[in-house]
């Protein structure tokens, strides 16, 4: 099998595409053929060594997976070979997805949405997964709430906003003014500019009774300036692990919540968004698809920055 390892932590260039052996699935476990992948933030922090604390090198890189079970272990009742599927891998334990082949436990692994295709596919588990995490497991998403999404734009947001709206919610978002259209194309009811020195107090203002559920995916001063724009009992939910001081005094008023999240894996999600794909409420966001032996320029411009969508990684 083909592998995209690294043995230093740093920039794009210390990714290295190997030959390594096919691995075999052990006990619960089956072995993919990984058709595509995608490119993540959390791909270029492993890389540089954000993590360097929890990855043991040399390290193989990539954490959203699309693909054909090649091999079943003992133990696997609910998948089969043959069968399509997609899965975020254990993070920071079992990372990998940039190659031919991978083994993962089958308890997190689901079947792929039928009507997509591979890169489709690839680009949806971790996003999605965590727009969904956030929302409906952590936010208690409903029909007829008023959710608030910061950075509507980026890679879980494009996500969030069409998850709300599958559900019936009104949605709010900020964006950039350039982004407007983009963030309403996806569902988005009404866009902020995120630049705006008046944007807490337009929101104030436009939406006095609250937001049931706010989501932060940006970070800095977030969850401190929108605890008081919540609705009573309303949630705060953020992806965003940066150590900012924040001032929470606003939550009391409103008896909120915040919720933090590092995504987990859970293949009972990836089949609930599976549904929801086909039933045409959620729709990948492909920006472009990039071959394998291309992921230096891949890394290369999500670090760049200003992307509408994802990059999927084509796997030959």
């Amino acid at each position: 099998m083909k592998a995209v390892v690294i043995e230093q932590f740093g920039a794009s260039n210390v990714m290295k595409l190997v030959e390594q052996a096919t691995p075999s699935p052990g006990y619960g476990e089956v072995l993919v053929r990984v058709r595509a992948a995608s490119v993540n933030p959390v791909d270029i922090q492993t890389r540089r060594g954000d993590y360097k604390s929890a990855v043991t090198l040399p390290a193989r890189l990539g954490v959203d997976c699309a693909g054909i079970i090649e091999k079943v272990g003992e133990g696997v009742a609910d998948l089969k070979v043959g069968d399509e599927v997609f899965y975020v891998p254990r993070l920071l334990e079992n990372e990998g997805s940039y190659a031919t082949h991978h083994v993962e436990k089958a308890s997190i692994v689901a079947k792929k949405p039928v009507s997509i295709s591979f890169e489709q596919a690839a680009t949806l588990p971790l996003a999605s997964g965590t727009a969904w995490e956030c929302l409906v497991e952590r936010g208690r998403l409903k029909k007829g709430d008023t959710v608030l999404i910061h950075g509507g734009a980026g890679g879980v947001g494009v996500y969030a906003i069409q998850v709300a709206k599958y559900f019936g919610a009104h949605v709010v978002t900020t964006a950039s003014a350039d982004n407007a259209d983009f963030v309403k194309m996806l569902g988005a009811d009404v866009c902020y500019d995120y630049r705006s020195e008046s944007l807490y107090a337009d929101l104030q203002r436009d939406y006095s009774a609250g937001f049931d559920i706010v989501l932060d995916t940006v970070g800095q001063k977030t969850i401190e300036n929108s605890l008081s724009l919540l609705a009573a009992a309303g949630r705060v939910v953020s992806i965003v692990d940066m150590a900012v001081p924040q001032n929470l005094m606003a939550g009391w008023l409103a008896n909120a919540e915040i919720h933090f999240v590092f995504t987990t894996q859970s293949a009972k999600r990836l089949t609930d968004i599976a549904k929801a794909v086909d039933a045409g409420g959620i729709k990948p966001i492909v920006e472009r698809v990039m071959k394998l032996t291309e992921i230096v320029a891949a890394h290369d411009l999500i670090e760049a920055g200003s992307r509408k969508g994802k990059i999927a990684i084509s796997v030959d």
